[in-house]
């Protein structure tokens, strides 16, 4: 019996913790560390691609440090169990991106459903624009290309942070 107990007890505290995770993953999140003077914020997860076969996930992180200021769209892939994606560029309106492969297998918002794949680093204007109109860009690399499409109120949702 008290065995039982144990396993009730351990398993309403994983639903809990699971459920703790899920709200930050909608809410976002914001850092802040003294020792390294990191501080910024990462939003929530949405998805920003509509390919019938591979699903894209991004939140935007905006991060300052005493070494300068991070502004960033963290792309990740809705685990499907066949393959990993590969892109090596990123490319909006005829203009390359900075676009930089995560290699890692890492989890990301609290769960191990989506593995960060790569992330594009935006300019302070660029950002700014995001801000106003959205994002939208393909990626490109020996995973084929993949059309995704960003809002501004991800952008705007890291700036109210």
């Amino acid at each position: 019996m008290l065995v039982r107990w144990h396993t009730l007890c351990l398993s309403l505290a994983v639903l809990l913790w699971l459920g703790a995770l899920q709200a930050l993953a909608q809410a976002g999140a914001t850092i802040s560390n003294a020792h390294t003077g990191l501080s910024g914020s990462s939003t929530a997860q949405m998805r920003i691609s509509d390919h019938p076969h591979h699903v894209l996930m991004g939140h935007v992180i905006h991060a300052t440090s005493r070494a300068g200021t991070v502004r960033a769209l963290v792309i990740g892939q809705r685990r499907d169990g066949v393959h990993r994606l590969w892109f090596s560029e990123a490319w909006s309106g005829g203009t390359e991106l900075p676009y930089a492969r995560t290699r890692g297998l890492g989890c990301t918002h609290g769960h191990c459903r989506d593995a960060p794949i790569g992330m594009i680093f935006l300019s302070a204007a660029l950002f700014a624009r995001a801000a106003e109109r959205g994002l939208s860009a393909r990626l490109v690399g020996p995973s084929g290309a993949i059309d995704i499409a960003v809002p501004a109120a991800l952008f705007r949702a890291a700036l109210a942070m």
